[in-house]
Formats: structure tokens, sequence, C-alpha cells
């Protein structure tokens, strides 16, 4: 358990620095551990869940010595957990902490308790890439955003039912962003491997010849008032996107 505390404290050291992936209102800001996620603190104490490979979750909890105990163990989740979030994802007034596997499950949990609040039915999809939270619409409820089986898919978080997906198929984004791209006032979902669609109305607007990396961030690097596409490439390499012009932002003057 020693070696499992330190090697936590120093994740959670990194994933309080700034980096890369999923930010708060899916802006792209950064958050290099998808599936390590601080929770609501139990007695004043401060606690994180940590999802692994083998499909189980685990909650550790900081003791005064400063180093981390585990104090709960999920049951096994049916594929490798992808990514946490927490969440008012049902609607309720109260946060959830929604679990993700690759293998196409998610599940709503108490954040708390840990108790299982609900779960996607098994083999409505086989395969999740990706998710990220946002409300994209004009409804109150959240929308859970998500390459599901190939496809763009758009999820009612209250309600449990697919809003919509994409009949563009062979989707396998890594990394999803939402954000006004283009400068016209709404919303795109931009995913990783090319696609950009308007998020309220869910038309493709642009499918790019080639992909936008393996991981996205955003950042108005020519103060136009329009954030660019920043796309990583091979874990360190960057490339820029103007989303508005439909191209690469060429690095020369």
């Amino acid at each position: 358990m020693r070696g499992r505390g330190a090697l936590l404290a120093a994740l959670l050291a990194l994933a309080a620095a700034p980096a890369r992936g999923q930010g708060e209102d899916g802006q792209g800001a950064l958050g290099e551990f998808g599936a390590l996620l601080e929770l609501p603190a139990g007695e004043a104490a401060r606690r994180v869940a940590l999802g692994d490979v083998h499909g189980f979750l685990h909650v550790f909890e900081q003791r005064e010595s400063g180093r981390y105990a585990e104090v709960w163990l999920s049951a096994y989740f049916e594929g490798r957990i992808s990514g946490l979030f927490l969440a008012d994802v049902d609607d309720d007034g109260n946060d959830e902490l929604l679990v993700y596997t690759d293998q196409g499950r998610f599940h709503y949990l108490d954040p708390k308790t840990y108790k299982t609040l609900w779960s996607n039915p098994p083999g409505e999809y086989r395969r999740i890439s990706s998710m990220l939270i946002r409300n994209v619409d004009q409804d109150a409820p959240l929308e859970l955003i998500f390459c599901g089986d190939g496809r763009l898919v758009i999820y009612d978080g209250r309600d449990h039912f697919e809003e919509w997906h994409s009949t563009q198929t062979g989707l396998a984004s890594g990394d999803i962003i939402v954000a006004d791209v283009d400068g016209d006032g709404a919303d795109e979902i931009v995913l990783n491997d090319g696609y950009v669609f308007d998020a309220r109305f869910r038309d493709l607007e642009w499918q790019s010849p080639e992909s936008f990396g393996e991981r996205l961030g955003l950042a108005d690097v020519d103060d136009d008032g329009i954030p660019e596409v920043i796309g990583e490439f091979e874990g360190r390499y960057l490339r820029i996107f103007d989303i508005d012009l439909r191209r690469e932002k060429s690095s020369r003057p």
C-alpha cells in the first residue's frame, strides 16, 4: 500500500499542474489524467477516485501523514475504465460520479457512498473511445457526448436515451472538445480525427483531410477572438488549425 500511495501522490501532483486534456465546460483546457478525479471530501479529508485498466475503481483518502490509503474498491466494471466525471448528469441538483469504460458501459455513482445509481444497458454500445459532458442544446439536462461504435453520439443524461447519432461511421476519436471555433457565435463539437459538427443542430460543418492530432487544446494564438485548435502529435509535436479558415495555420508571418 505504501508504494501505491506514493504513486498516487505523484499522480496528484501532476494532475494539479496545468496540462493537456479535458477541462471544465468541455473547453479542452487541460487535465491529463481522465481516469483520476478528486471527489467531495470525506470528513474533511481529501479523496480521489482512480480507474484502472483492469476495470476497477479505487477511492483513496489522504491521511494526516500526507500518504493515501485505499478506502473503497468497486466491483468489476466490465472493461477498462476510460474516464471519470463529477457532474449533475441526471439534473436532480446533486453531482454524480460518472464512470465510463472502453467496452461501452457508463455508470452513475453516488460520489459519497459510491453506490451505483444507474447504468446503461449491457450491449447498448460495444465500444466507447472518448466522452465529454456538456449542455449542447437549450434544455436543462446535460448531454453525454461520445464516440460509440464508430459514431458521434449525443445522449440525454437525465432521461437516459440517445438523442442523436451521426450518419458518419468509422469514428474512433480519442479526444473531443466543444467551443465556438469558427467565430459564428455557436459551439462546435471537434473530434481529434478531423470532424467538426455544429453542437446544436448536429450538422457536419467540416471534415478535415487529416486528423487534428491525438490530443486537443484551444488557444487564440493570433488574437482575432476565435480560438484555434492545437493538436498534439506523437506525444510532443504541436500543430495549429484555423477551423474558421478550414486549414492548418501557417507558422510564417
